[in-house]
Parts: structure tokens; sequence; C-alpha cells
């Protein structure tokens, strides 16, 4: 997490744009002071933490499995609320058909002819 200290003095180090001579070029009395800035990246030289334990790997790999199982579950539980909604929304729709079906059919049979 990148952070910044607020109360402390910054001191950076700026090039010299002009009049640079050979002789100031050679002399290394700037050193280069690593700013408090914390950019999250890890840096490469650092050494890779401790390997984990096979207990402790079968444990990541167990929890990992029981999380997208679990998704799985909400995913199919979601699935299958929006097919019910579906098939009742085809329902609804057959019974509609039906009735008026049978309406016409009734006043079918009340004219005379």
């Amino acid at each position: 997490m990148a952070y910044f200290r607020e109360n402390e003095p910054d001191e950076i180090l700026r090039q010299q744009v002009l009049n640079i001579s050979p002789e100031d070029e050679k002399k290394e009395n700037n050193i280069y002071i690593e700013s408090d800035y914390d950019d999250g990246f890890d840096d490469p030289e650092e050494e890779p933490g401790e390997e984990l334990s096979e207990d402790e790997r079968r444990g990541i790999r167990m929890h990992r499995f029981r999380t997208a199982y679990d998704v799985g579950n909400i995913a199919a539980v979601i699935g299958g609320a929006l097919l019910i909604l579906v098939l009742l929304a085809l329902l609804m729709s057959m019974i509609g058909f039906v009735l008026n079906d049978a309406d016409r059919n009734f006043m079918l049979f009340q004219t005379r002819f």
C-alpha cells in the first residue's frame, strides 16, 4: 500500500540543465536518496518467501476448491430461479390462451344459426 510521510522534508536529486562541466560530471557528491513512497511493486532483488509445507498447500487447495464449489452453487441457484420464472411466464401465457379459446368456443355455442 502506498503511503507518504507528510512531516518530513523531501530531498530530491535534480539534474542540472545548463553549465555542466566535465569536472562536475566526475564528482559523485550527488547521492540518490530513495523516496519514502512505496509503489506497491515487489523488488526483484528480494528473496522469495519460505516454501509452504505440503499440509499448507493442501489446505490452500481445499479452500480454493470449496470457494469454487460455493460459487458454482450460487450460480446454480440463480440460474434455477431464473428458469422457474421463465417457466411460470410460459405457464401463465398458456393458461391465458386456454381461457381465451374456451371463451370463444362458448360464444360460438351461444350464437343462433
